[in-house]
């Protein structure tokens, strides 16, 4: 049966069947304390459907069974061993990742266009699971609550870090690029980075899906002028999360109890700029 998954997946994929294996080596960032932990192991997840305007690609696998979609959406599962996932090469990230594999294929087509133009764009964070998420989220928690109480505590690492089993790094779908500081892109190189990438990414299917609140609707994360997203398959992600996944399935880590108080759902996980859905 993994066989005859494995093959339909890549069949509809197609020119994805090379794997790369050169990966970045470590560096420090933001969230350095990412570990190679992984919860649960699953088949392949295909629960996108592409623009065919853009990926005139048809014919996709049959959803899997929602049980097993469930441990995708909440980063329960090895990205490592799942065959829709693919290592980064070196040359366009800072330390070891992995990606979706179509994430991965657009991102190159993107840097390739950025450096004609004399842009670098250089992944900094990709896929984190369940496990990789929490050692984030506990740190932050375990500094915090010295000094505050719960809830100040989660509402701080909420400015800018996700609960574990509400991040979109579990999808494999978004990055950080180039800088972990907004301060980074308001001048200099890194402002022209970040105009090339709000006038091209789209044409890659990538979006910035946490812009200014003071400019926007949404709610949830701080700007994030870092954070870019793959739409075509994380805006399919985003609708089975709000379908299959609940208060109770946001456990197993210090703090999880606050997350129906907090609306992690409602204004984290849906707290993107509309023009991302």
């Amino acid at each position: 049966m993994k066989s005859l998954i494995l093959f339909f997946s890549l069949a509809t994929l197609g020119l994805l069947t090379t794997f790369f294996t050169s990966s970045c080596g470590d560096s420090d960032s933001h969230e350095k304390e990412l570990n190679n932990n992984s919860v649960g192991s699953t088949n392949q997840l295909s629960i996108h459907k592409h623009d065919d305007t853009l990926f005139p690609i048809k014919n996709f696998p049959k959803i899997l069974p929602d049980s097993l979609i469930i441990n995708h959406l909440i980063g329960k599962f090895d990205y490592t061993k799942d065959t829709n996932f693919i290592s980064v090469s070196s040359e366009y990230c800072s330390k070891a990742m992995y990606l979706q594999k179509e994430t991965y294929k657009k991102f190159k087509e993107m840097h390739a266009a950025a450096k004609k133009d004399g842009v670098r764009l250089t992944i900094l964070s990709g896929t984190r699971n369940f496990s990789e998420q929490k050692s984030i989220w506990e740190r932050k928690w375990n500094n915090n609550i010295k000094t505050m109480d719960s809830i100040k505590a989660a509402k701080t690492i909420l400015l800018y870090s996700s609960m574990p089993t509400t991040s979109r790094h579990h999808w494999g779908t978004d990055m950080d690029i180039n800088s972990l500081e907004n301060s980074y892109f308001a001048s200099g190189q890194g402002l022209k980075e970040y105009e090339w990438l709000k006038k091209n990414a789209s044409k890659y299917g990538f979006c910035q899906v946490y812009t200014d609140k003071t400019k926007t609707s949404r709610n949830g994360y701080e700007m994030e002028k870092w954070h870019w997203s793959y739409i075509p398959i994380s805006s399919q992600y985003l609708k089975k999360y709000n379908e299959l996944i609940s208060y109770k399935d946001i456990k197993g880590f210090i703090g999880s109890v606050l997350a129906p108080r907090l609306k992690a759902i409602e204004n984290y996980v849906n707290g993107i700029d509309k023009s991302c859905h």
